[in-house]
């Protein structure tokens, strides 16, 4: 679940915050705005979409290529955007100069809200197919959680989208219009320092020591951009605070005065909003990624030996407990083979490798009444395990004799490569 928090933040936090500056212009370029953003959306879309089918069922889509034209594109538009964005608002006492370039602005501002939105929905269109990886069937929670926190992460983006937009309608049109070109200059420097590592990888360019520092720190550092975004959210919203607190309370009569507190305490609730969904951001890419990337550490493998017959003898008393227990066996070559037992009813025991068919050797953890796959997060059925299939652990054959689970140690010797 927590994986595609983290994803789908990270791939769609700083397009969802220039998306609501593009429109934000596309406003203050003085013309109705619900034509062209749909206009984007669909030229977006549709490129993502043929991009992310191709790399579902072909192998010709590289989804570096894919995003080097598209951000060259970004590179090459942006120029023209801010000179006749700057253009159309300084002309606005001259009606027939101010058209010519209004066009410009309105066409520019259109293709780089269709690039915004092709660079993020290849990913939206792909996670989906992750989800069922390592499961059996969809039909359970896991499969449901990570729905829900792609769902509600996407949600959480489109909210940050409409209030950013709603905060910059508040405020001045110089004010915002210095605001949205900060925020493009900033988000072409993340676009070229993105070129660049591409054009290294590729050796499309000779290595430049000077470039090759800047793309190492982007990507030693890699919530700084997001940093910066936040950031610049966090004065959109004090500037609207500060806005409210100094408007003054006059009005031809009181109506117009109750006109005025109600639309203040609509901007406070909208700076609270945006505040929030902030919060909530810096969490994320904080506290949740350190939670993930930290992983689950898997307790130690209790060492097993042999007995005078040479064979694994595991008391079922040791694991009646209903919990799961990790042993660790050393083959002849050194290679310690893990293997984990947990009760699963009265009468039968799951017995498996501490790996699987997907997954590796990555193990097996237990989360309250669930085992867990360290690795993929995938939780298991208890009453699946022992047996094949998914990310369940790799069946052992083993035998109840005495009260006592017995295992042939031929059966871990066989499966030592995968521990190696």
């Amino acid at each position: 679940m927590l994986q595609y928090l983290i994803k789908v933040t990270d791939n769609t936090f700083i397009p969802a915050v220039i998306a609501a500056f593009l429109i934000s212009a596309l406003r203050i370029m003085g013309s109705p705005i619900r034509k062209k953003v749909c206009l984007s959306f669909l030229l977006g879309c549709s490129i993502a979409l043929v991009y992310a089918i191709l790399k579902r069922n072909t192998g010709i889509a590289v989804r570096e290529y894919y995003d080097l034209s598209l951000l060259c594109s970004w590179m090459i538009i942006i120029i023209l955007t801010l000179f006749s964005i700057w253009i159309v608002y300084l002309k606005q006492k001259q009606p027939k100069a101010k058209s010519l370039w209004q066009c410009l602005a309105n066409i520019c501002l259109i293709l780089l809200l269709s690039i915004d939105i092709a660079l993020v929905m290849p990913n939206l269109f792909l996670y989906p197919f992750e989800f069922g990886v390592g499961m059996e069937s969809i039909f359970n929670s896991d499969y449901l959680y990570k729905w829900l926190s792609f769902t509600l992460t996407i949600l959480l983006m489109l909210f940050i989208t409409i209030f950013i937009y709603r905060i910059a309608k508040q405020l001045s049109n110089c004010f915002v219009m210095s605001f949205i070109s900060i925020a493009l200059a900033i988000f072409t420097t993340q676009n070229f320092i993105t070129i660049a590592q591409i054009m290294i990888v590729r050796r499309f360019i000779s290595y430049q020591p000077w470039l090759m520092d800047l793309v190492i720190f982007v990507l030693s550092h890699v919530n700084f951009f997001i940093w910066v975004f936040i950031v610049l959210n966090l004065f959109l919203a004090i500037f609207l605070y500060i806005k409210g607190k100094t408007t003054p309370l006059v009005g031809q009569n009181p109506a117009q005065i109750r006109r005025i507190k109600a639309n203040i305490r609509q901007d406070r609730r909208r700076v609270c909003m945006i505040l929030a969904a902030s919060a909530i951001t810096a969490y994320t890419i904080t506290r949740l990624r350190y939670i993930y990337d930290k992983g689950v550490e898997i307790s130690p493998a209790e060492p097993i030996s042999l007995d005078n017959n040479g064979l694994i003898v595991i008391p079922l008393i040791k694991v009646n407990d209903g919990n799961l227990h990790r042993f660790g066996y050393e083959t002849r070559d050194g290679t310690i083979v893990r293997f984990i037992i947990i009760k699963k009813s009265e009468n039968a025991y799951g017995v498996g490798l501490d790996a699987c068919d997907i997954c590796g050797a990555s193990g097996y953890y237990q989360r309250g009444d669930q085992v867990v796959c360290s690795l993929c997060d995938v939780v298991m059925n208890i009453a699946t395990i022992g047996f094949p299939g998914g990310c369940n652990p790799v069946p052992l054959k083993f035998k109840v004799i005495d009260g006592n689970i017995v295992i042939k140690p031929n059966y871990l010797e066989a499966e030592k490569n995968r521990f190696k």
